[in-house]
């Protein structure tokens, strides 16, 4: 009890913590990055960039991206990185100067963060750079650049290809001819009733049509060379594309109505503007794995020769689409958005882009690529100077949109281990359905949460919590992972409820591998070490001082804490699946073997999650594992029965140690398990012998 109090003292301490300034950078790390240089620069006091120069001749610039952009990684820093542009937009050079992100730091290593930072070298600012697969960069032509992500770290990527982008876009915008943005232009509220063919004639919708020979001449192909499910040339010679800017009122009300446009002006950021899109013919403007609420792949605009990705709003999601103008409305009808900050400007001359890439058999792939030309006239706009704007989409928001399916598996299964637990005795008086009940989690927590969601609490998601003590509570950070978040909201919740036991005993991978292990033991008949229980209640406090010691030293040293929390195997088991370094993988295989003998031998006496998890825990509201009064006097079978001691010999159940398992429920509500109903079973019994004989 003491130990709690005080172990929730320490979490509750506070020290003035200050920010470590960023150092000069030395001469020859930026000459690493500019080789030709023979002067560099002080900071300019109007913006934070070095200029480089060979002699006389400017270079380019280098600069810091903590400087730039505020974007926090999967650990809660920024990853700060020095990067080298020239003068005409193209990175010269990258390097890390420093960065917190657990599955490079003591994952995966460096080298792989390295090969992704690499592929951004030569890469012009101008660049619509997509994090997929470079195989898919087939077209020299396009302005598109395809890179590798890197496996088991999209989080820390997508944080590095903004940082990248983001601080180098602004950095071109102010320091470099040809990238400047001019006067911002918005939509005036000047309305005009318009009808269709009165949108098509002034060229607020444009109509832009390609013919068959168009196409073929691209491909260097007739369309009936490729497979027949590419081309629908039954529905004639000609592809036509629709498309509209909607901010403007005299467009997007006549185009979608007005309760619509209303939706649609409702549903936008400040700085977002909406395109409508759609197509009719032989050909769909969509690729055909195309997900709703991403990036589309074949269609961008271009301002300026810097592309814009147009991010679909899958606006119509829960309605049918419907356009107010009797219009050849089509099926791909769709809503995109394009940011402000990107550059985008409605009011000057702006291109719409097709970027098809086609297969012609299972080796040979053709590209095709074509431009439309859109202008819109000033008398829709007001024309203002230039101001702040907020951020572009936040890097979670893209997670979140993209991990949707897996998101929503997992709520459907938070939702089902919670009716286990509000249900737990009516399933449990059936010990086979339970059993399979039970089995059937634990392979779902070990494969599906765990090797494939990735979602393996760790007490390493403790630290940043910690941090913002300090720096200051950011969100954004802890929204970066959607697994991690609602397994996070969830347990946090279900503590102050039931304790620690519904993480531990039903959502902990690792702790489902145990379990596996245990029954793999007792198939096995492996001989149990018995731990007598005065010992055992005292090895128990040694995940307690492992916790200590970790929070201690992540607030002097956030790197030294994340090297000490490898006494965790998480990250070798389940996030990198034994893919690791020997000596991590000699070390899991210990701890793993040692529960063959000792059921949960990590989860009892080593792991400080659990004991965090615990200790806030201690709180909980209720105790849902039900007693009886002959529960430990006279009867002990649930102490001798629970496999990781957390009975008492007098029956009661430390819920600091109880995983929640729910074996003790089983027995308490079987009467072919649990002494007191046998014998209350046997006398019943007795009773009705006894009536029988008499009636005879």
């Amino acid at each position: 009890m003491m130990l709690v109090r005080n172990c929730l003292i320490i979490f509750a301490i506070t020290f003035l913590h200050s920010a470590a300034q960023a150092s000069a950078i030395p001469e020859e790390q930026i000459k690493q990055i500019f080789p030709k240089a023979t002067l560099i620069g002080e900071t300019l006091a109007e913006y934070p960039v070095q200029p480089v120069y060979q002699l006389q001749e400017l270079l380019g610039y280098v600069f810091q991206t903590n400087d730039l952009v505020e974007l926090p990684g999967f650990s809660g820093d920024k990853i700060n990185l020095l990067i080298g542009l020239d003068t005409l937009g193209n990175i010269k050079g990258i390097q890390i100067l420093a960065h917190h992100e657990p599955i490079f730091l003591h994952g995966l290593g460096p080298e792989p963060l390295n090969a992704f930072i690499a592929q951004y070298i030569g890469k012009n600012v101008s660049n619509r750079i997509i994090v997929d697969k470079a195989a898919n960069d087939t077209n020299p032509d396009d302005n598109t650049v395809h890179v590798d992500g890197v496996t088991k770290a999209t989080v820390s990527v997508i944080v590095v290809n903004d940082t990248v982008l983001l601080s180098s876009l602004q950095v071109a915008r102010n320091m470099l001819e040809g990238f400047t943005v001019a006067p911002l232009a918005t939509p005036n509220d000047d309305f005009q009733p318009l009808t269709w063919q009165q949108l098509l004639d002034k060229n607020y919708v444009q109509k832009w049509t390609l013919t068959r020979e168009q196409f073929e001449q691209q491909l260097h192909a007739a369309l009936e060379d490729f497979p027949t499910d590419t081309f629908t040339t039954e529905q004639g010679d000609e592809f036509t594309i629709y498309y509209a800017y909607l901010n403007a009122p005299s467009i997007g009300i006549n185009l979608l109505g007005e309760g619509e446009y209303q939706r649609l002006m409702d549903g936008l950021k400040p700085n977002e503007q909406a395109f409508a899109v759609m197509s009719e013919g032989f050909y769909h403007y969509l690729e055909d794995d195309f997900k709703p609420g991403t990036v589309a792949n074949q269609i961008s605009l271009e301002q300026g020769s810097l592309p814009l990705a147009m991010r679909d709003l899958n606006f119509y999601s829960f309605t049918e689409p419907s356009l107010a103008q009797q219009a050849p409305i089509a099926d791909d009808l769709q809503l995109f958005v394009v940011n402000t900050q990107s550059g985008f400007n409605p009011s000057l001359p702006m291109q719409f882009s097709l970027n098809i890439t086609v297969a012609k058999n299972h080796l040979v792939q053709q590209q095709a690529s074509f431009q439309n030309e859109y202008k819109l006239p000033l008398s829709l706009f007001d024309i203002a100077e230039a101001v702040e704007v907020e951020a572009a989409t936040p890097p979670w928001v893209r997670i979140w949109e993209s991990r949707i399916a897996v998101i929503s598996v997992l709520v459907i299964s938070l939702i089902a281990v919670t009716f286990i637990f509000v249900y737990q005795h009516r399933l449990s008086a059936n010990q086979k359905l339970f059993r399979v009940v039970r089995w059937g989690f634990m392979f779902f927590t070990l494969f599906f949460i765990g090797w494939y969601a990735q979602g393996q609490l760790s007490v390493v998601n403790i630290f940043p919590i910690i941090q913002s003590l300090f720096k200051g509570f950011e969100i954004q950070m802890y929204l970066m992972d959607p697994v991690l978040f609602i397994l996070w909201i969830y347990v946090f919740i279900s503590l102050f409820i039931v304790g620690r036991g519904i993480f531990c005993g039903w959502l902990c991978p690792f702790g489902a591998l145990q379990e596996m292990l245990g029954w793999v033991a007792k198939k096995l008949r492996i001989r149990q070490k018995k731990v007598p229980y005065w010992l055992h209640s005292k090895l128990w406090w040694i995940k307690y001082a492992i916790l200590i010691g970790l929070v201690f030293t992540s607030i002097y040293s956030l790197g030294t804490a994340e090297v000490l929390s490898e006494v965790e195997p998480f990250k070798t088991t389940i996030t990198l699946q034994f893919y690791r370094y020997w000596p991590f993988v000699v070390y899991s295989l210990v701890l793993l073997g040692a529960g063959l003998f000792i059921n949960k031998f990590y989860c009892r006496y080593v792991c400080p999650l659990g004991a965090g998890l615990a200790i806030l825990g201690y709180f909980h509201l209720g105790e849902w594992l039900t007693r009886r009064k002959d529960c430990g006097s006279p009867c002990t079978l649930c102490h001798h029965k629970c496999d990781i001691k957390a009975i008492t010999p007098k029956g009661e159940i430390n819920y600091n140690e109880c995983v929640q398992c729910l074996e003790c429920i089983v027995y308490y509500n079987n009467d072919d398990l649990c002494p007191p109903l046998k014998k209350n079973k046997r006398k019943k019994m007795g009773k009705a012998i006894d009536v029988s004989q008499q009636a005879v």
